[in-house]
């Protein structure tokens, strides 16, 4: 199948629960108990290895995907697989079988993607510009629904937003949705992790004070891409790719503001050995907290455990086994690992089985 000349399907399993999304989305501003923070995802925790088996078919040229260049994939809530298809400027929407299902409207240079509890998409094209796409409205079917702008920094039109995730928090037990950016630029100050309303309705983004382009924790330097973590935890990890000791950092909030949940301060962490990356471009993280990141100067794909302790990390440059070429994006669902294979026009998966010697 190719994407270009498909028909776009939609399964009607998705209605039902398009339905009960509808109804959350409904009740966004009512009051919803919040769930405790669970201990496999407070940074000490310890996961068994694991080992990785890649799945066939490849979603690349060999099978008939017109992928160019894609910078980031996306398991959505449906659950839906979303690719920034950056070089053919379009999101392309995908069942978990690999199937197409349609493709958006014209976004130029996508480059990293999230999807809110209401089911939207949030875009961010390296540029000082964020993109919705409403799914709800036009029943999931991609291809009709427009590209909307919602947000431009037009104070600072060289600044450029590189990864974004959502937050789902609650605030004296309301609901509460905040988009997490990451943002680079020519001046210093560009450097920073933005924090938007649900809304957009803002000028100046709050940020949240990382020293621009140091060296140390709490510091962001180019920074590439982020995740948060499960909905109503504050905790959000990102990476960068610019001149810092620690370049993938997980961020969490006390009653002093954003602090470190991993601190080098405190121990030895594998996740801060010096020069254990090059240039992290994406971050994900599995249900028990697993931290996963795609290098793509290394051409690898590390995972350590939620305390920081690397258990199994892979590739070289090639387009074979366990292979990759300047790997962009990652994204974890039911024990399926996504990588966006950047420089092989490619999506590869990798199931993760600790039953498997």
């Amino acid at each position: 199948m190719t994407t270009g000349d498909f028909k776009p399907r939609f399964t009607s399993s998705l209605f039902s629960f398009l339905a009960f999304m509808l109804l959350l989305s409904a009740c966004g501003g009512e009051k919803i108990p919040v769930p405790a923070q669970p201990t496999s995802l407070d940074g000490t925790a310890a996961i068994s290895d694991t080992t990785y088996l890649q799945l066939r078919p490849v979603w690349g040229a060999e099978t008939n995907y017109a992928f160019d260049g894609p910078k980031d994939v996306l398991l959505g809530r449906e659950p839906l697989v979303y690719v920034a298809d950056s070089g053919n400027d379009r999101i392309v929407m995908l069942d978990l079988s690999g199937n197409v299902i349609g493709e958006s409207q014209t976004v130029e240079n996508p480059v990293a993607l999230t999807q809110d509890p209401k089911l939207n998409l949030l875009i961010v094209t390296d540029s000082n510009k964020i993109y919705r796409i409403d799914l709800v409205a036009v029943n999931h079917r991609i291809e009709q629904a427009p590209v909307q702008l919602v947000f431009e920094e037009v104070d600072n039109p060289d600044r450029k937003y590189t990864g974004i995730a959502a937050s789902l928090t609650a605030v004296q037990g309301t609901a509460r949705i905040n988009y997490i950016v990451t943002a680079t630029g020519d001046s210093r100050n560009d450097n920073q992790v933005l924090i938007f309303p649900e809304s957009f309705d803002v000028r100046v983004p709050n940020a949240v004070n990382l020293e621009p382009n140091g060296l140390g924790i709490l510091s962001a330097a180019s920074a590439s891409g982020i995740t948060t973590l499960r909905d109503f935890s504050p905790d959000f990890i990102f990476c960068m790719v610019g001149e810092n000791n620690f370049k993938v950092q997980w961020i969490t909030i006390s009653e002093f503001g954003y602090v470190p949940r991993l601190n080098p301060s405190q121990g030895s962490f594998d996740l801060f050995e010096p020069r254990k990356f090059e240039a992290p471009e994406d971050v994900t993280v599995d249900l028990q907290g697993n931290i996963f990141v795609v290098d793509a100067a290394q051409n690898r794909l590390f995972k350590f455990s939620p305390s920081g302790e690397e258990q199994q990390s892979f590739g070289e440059v090639g387009t074979g086994e366990k292979q990759f070429d300047a790997p962009h994006g990652v994204a974890f669902f039911d024990q399926t690992l996504y990588v966006a294979d950047t420089g092989n026009n490619r999506i590869v998966r990798f199931k993760l089985s600790s039953d498997v010697q």
